[in-house]
């Protein structure tokens, strides 16, 4: 299978917190990594059982939205659906291994508006969080 069905089929595992397929396609060093809040998440049975035992239930809902990459280095990005109704984007880093997803860093950045003293160099569209998009 080539790493784009990978990446593909793994991001919908993902949104469908099916941790089983997610574990198949995940190296056995696996690890994924906040850089902004500096955690790590080290083994795929630490992953489940920090989903699955979340305070407030349940884990955030991933919406994919694109991906790409080429070699060992792979990216996905996608809307994150949070309980409380707010909307984040975020942007997964993949780095294989033996075939296998051995590493993730995630970023995660709220929308924001612009700053209207930038309009006149730059161009505005849609976000993947507009309401039109």
């Amino acid at each position: 299978m080539d790493r784009a069905t990978i990446i593909e089929r793994y991001d919908r595992a993902s949104a469908a917190d099916d941790f089983e397929t997610m574990g198949s396609f995940r190296h056995p060093e696996w690890q994924m990594t906040w850089p902004q809040s500096g955690e790590t998440v080290v083994g795929h049975e630490n992953y489940v059982a920090m989903r699955t035992n979340r305070p407030e239930g349940g884990g955030p809902r991933v919406e994919p939205i694109g991906h790409g990459g080429s070699g060992e280095s792979w990216w996905s990005e996608g809307i994150i659906h949070y309980g409380d109704g707010s909307r984040w984007l975020g942007v997964w880093i993949y780095e294989f291994a033996d075939d296998l997803i051995r590493r993730e860093r995630v970023y995660f950045g709220q929308p924001f508006a612009p700053p209207a003293w930038r309009a006149r160099w730059v161009e505005r569209g849609a976000t993947p969080l507009s309401p039109d998009a």
